[in-house]
């Protein structure tokens, strides 16, 4: 959850913008029809919110290991499992069992191959709360059926497209998130590879919208905390996909997603150590986010069908990029 998104004035942003080409979703590995349906099941009534520590979560979860078997996904946890299991407290005590979904594709390169590429995204949401206009489940499409979707059609077009990755790439889908960002921070607390080997975390959130920046804009928070940005806009210069660098609430939004959790792996005094990361978003303003009316009708299709090819490219450039990734902040260092 991106929380608190104020509205921002992108007139002059916009009117300057590389024009949009027409979106060819068939040439995509993964359609509309397809992005559509994931994210109708994910975001439905019958999935009540889906709520952590829920029997609807359980079945989220298991819905998504399948699908990360469907694209011969690897286990990435000695014990040969996708699913990790972790229990957290809440403020009123309660104990709440919930589960990460972790897979990896190897790398290739063999120079690269024992670095690797976190690629993350939150599936939980907040459940039933008060109604509004008689409507009473938060349904999370956008927050983060959108982010969970997003993640799964990168994994399925690396498959699809028989793409191999210089660097390995270790796929998240992770829980707890509304509740304290906790599916993150276990699992960066028990990493499968070593954390020093990691390269960089991209994390997925809300990336079903378009009105708001445009067709083919998106943005990544925390620009100004590390060259990560500065990297990815050599890939992303004069394609159909603009990386915007210049959304005045993504520092603070940095700090309101997964992200944080590979950023603040361990400390040291004043200086957090951790993996250099972004969260990867196309809206900013929050008028949906945490109520009912945040619905799957409200996505442009095609332009995330568009973005899911982007990204996957990208993250496949990505690993086999020999530039290194590191913070320019003082208050981050990368974990050794």
């Amino acid at each position: 959850m991106l929380t608190r998104l104020l509205p921002i004035y992108l007139v002059l942003l916009l009117a300057t913008a590389p024009a949009h080409s027409q979106i060819q979703a068939d040439n995509y590995a993964i359609s509309t029809t397809e992005l559509e349906e994931w994210i109708n099941y994910l975001s439905s009534d019958a999935m009540k919110g889906r709520q952590n520590g829920s029997s609807e979560m359980e079945e989220a979860a298991r819905w998504l290991e399948q699908r990360f078997k469907d694209f011969d996904l690897n286990t990435a946890y000695p014990d040969g499992e996708m699913v990790q299991a972790y229990s957290f407290r809440t403020r009123r005590g309660d104990t709440i069992n919930e589960r990460n979904i972790v897979g990896l594709i190897e790398g290739t390169d063999p120079e690269l191959k024992d670095q690797y590429i976190i690629i993350s995204a939150h599936f939980d949401h907040v459940g039933i709360r008060q109604a509004v206009d008689g409507d009473s489940i938060y349904n999370g499409a956008d927050d983060n059926a959108a982010g969970t979707c997003t993640l799964l059609g990168v994994a399925k077009t690396i498959h699809k497209n028989s793409y191999k990755p210089g660097r390995t790439l270790l796929f998240a889908s992770v829980s707890g998130e509304e509740m304290g960002i906790h599916g993150s921070r276990h699992m960066a607390a028990n990493m499968p590879l070593p954390p020093e080997s990691a390269y960089v975390n991209i994390n997925f959130e809300m990336t079903g919208h378009s009105e708001d920046l445009g067709p083919g804009n998106y943005y990544m928070t925390g620009c100004d905390f590390s060259n990560l940005d500065d990297v990815l806009q050599k890939f992303t210069r004069g394609g159909d996909f603009n990386l915007i660098d210049t959304i005045a609430e993504a520092n603070r939004l940095f700090y309101m997603s997964d992200n944080i959790a590979f950023a603040k792996m361990d400390r040291d005094k004043d200086t957090s150590l951790g993996i250099p990361c972004g969260t990867f978003v196309t809206t900013t303003h929050g008028g949906h986010i945490h109520k009912p009316h945040d619905e799957a009708e409200l996505f442009d299709f095609e332009n995330m069908a568009g973005l899911v090819d982007h990204f996957a490219s990208m993250i496949i450039w990505l690993s086999h990029s020999r530039q290194d990734i590191d913070w320019t902040d003082p208050r981050f260092r990368r974990i050794e």
